[in-house]
Order: structure tokens, then sequence, then C-alpha cells
């Protein structure tokens, strides 16, 4: 079966559509509530520090970013592990910006009015609408420099969806209706090799996660068991780094090869030359 994988301008409105659509084809819904425990359980990583990470500005600097992307890194792990499952409605975990090039998740971007955007905020915070709009407007600015952050993408471009939707004259209910007979297609049906996609994928996640750590500025991809790692360093350290590579990789679930290319560290480098 096919999975769905929801973005919305309205965390409430969103969550709202994604639980009715899971109810209604009988597949798990999976949010922050379902898989934040099972990552603190796991990393020993509080609640709250996942939630900011996946919604407060990205910092800038230091310490600060090597955790807010380890953190990302967890919670991406945890999501594609469960997308593996099938039969998943996924939302308010970024999965929009990771799942990229799967044939059988349908993804879904919903569009809620400006209107009704200023009314949930008015009331929760219990503030005027003139004050309410000043701050969906900054909430805005920060989540593009999230997004940019976090995965060089725009989620606001229509392009990333296979459907938009704006609630401006469709009820969530009629949405939830055009949800479910969307993700009937033939198209979004699982094929072996969008399955293949998929698993390669997860095991990209895992791989990271394994790294990132002692390595946070490796990238890594797989493909039917082989990862190849990219990573910066020095040309005297070069042995040294890929042997420890290799050895961490190696031990991840999955991986049959490792390939390790280095990228030259032109900042330490250049860093050296001056001492």
């Amino acid at each position: 079966m096919s999975s769905i994988i929801i973005s919305s301008d309205s965390y409430e409105i969103g969550s709202e559509i994604a639980r009715n659509t899971a109810g209604i084809l009988g597949y798990t819904h999976i949010d922050r509530e379902e898989i934040f425990p099972v990552i603190s359980a796991k990393w020993g990583i509080d609640r709250e520090k996942l939630i900011k990470a996946l919604d407060d500005p990205p910092p800038s600097l230091g310490r600060s970013v090597k955790t807010w992307r380890q953190l990302l890194a967890y919670i991406q792990e945890a999501v594609l592990g469960r997308l593996l499952e099938d039969s998943v409605v996924c939302h308010g975990l970024a999965a929009h910006l990771y799942v990229m090039g799967i044939s059988h998740i349908f993804k879904l971007r919903i569009i809620t009015s400006g209107a009704e955007r200023l009314r949930i905020t008015s009331s929760q915070r219990e503030i005027s609408i003139d004050k309410a709009k000043r701050i969906l407007k900054r909430r805005e600015k920060q989540r593009r420099q999230w997004c940019l952050q976090a995965f060089q993408l725009d989620e606001t471009d229509p392009s990333r969806y296979d459907m938009v939707i704006s609630l401006s004259q469709i009820s969530p209910e009629e949405a939830v209706k055009t949800i479910t007979n969307a993700v009937a297609y033939q198209k979004f049906k699982p094929m072996t090799y969008s399955i293949k996609c998929l698993e390669d994928l997860e095991l990209e996640s895992r791989v990271r996660v394994g790294l990132i750590t002692q390595y946070p500025d490796a990238v890594a991809t797989a493909r039917d068991g082989t990862v190849v790692v990219k990573i910066k360093a020095l040309k005297r350290e070069r042995r040294k780094k890929a042997a420890a590579v290799k050895e961490l990789v190696g031990a991840v679930h999955g991986v049959d090869y490792v390939e390790v290319h280095f990228i030259n560290d032109i900042v330490r480098q250049a860093a050296e030359s001056f001492r």
C-alpha cells in the first residue's frame, strides 16, 4: 500500500486532516506524539529539544548547529524507519523535505486561509488579530530560513508535492475525501524500484546517525548495500580517517561495502599554513 506525507502551514489543521485520513484508510498515523517518545527512549533526548529542533529558528553558530543537525538526523531516521512499514500517514515531522523520489509516497501540501490561521493564533495565544498577524509574518520568515538551512529547499514550492489543496473554499472534510480518492491512483502503488529507493534512503539515515557525532559534516549515500561517504580531511590524516569511517559504517545493519571519498579541507589547510 501507499503512504502519505502531509505538510501544512497550520499544524492543528494539518494534524486533523492527517488523523481523519488515516482513520478512513485504516492507515497508521505518525506524528510528533508517536515518534518523539521513541527517539527520547533510544537516545535519552528531552521531548522539548526535539520540538525546538523542528519549530525554532535555526541556530547560526558553533555547537548549537551541530546539536540541531544531530536532532534532525535522529528524527529523520525514526520517520524513515516507520515509512518502511507502509500504509502510513505522516504529519508534522518535516518528512516532505527529506523523502524525495519515492513514487509510492503521496506528498501533499495543505494551505489554510489567512483568516483561519489568524483566528487560530489569536485564540490560542489570547491576543489581538493585529498581534497575531505580526507573529505569523515572523513565523513564516523563520520557517523559510529553517527549511533552507536544514535541507536547502523551499517547502512552499508546489512542484515538491503531488497535490496542493487550498482550504479557502474547500472544507477539511472535503480535503480528506480528495486525499483518500487520490492515493488510490495506480501511480502511487508500491513498485519494486520505489520500495528499494526508500530502503536506500532509510539506510542512508542510519549511516548518518552513526557518523554524525564524530563526523557531523560527512555526507553518505547508499545503494543496494553499498555506502559512499564523502568527508573533509587533510592529506596526512586520510588513511586513519578512512579506516575509522569504514569501521563505523560497516557496523550498520544492511551495509555490505563502504567507500570513503575525501574532500580537501580548505579551511583547515589554510589555517595550518599560517602557523
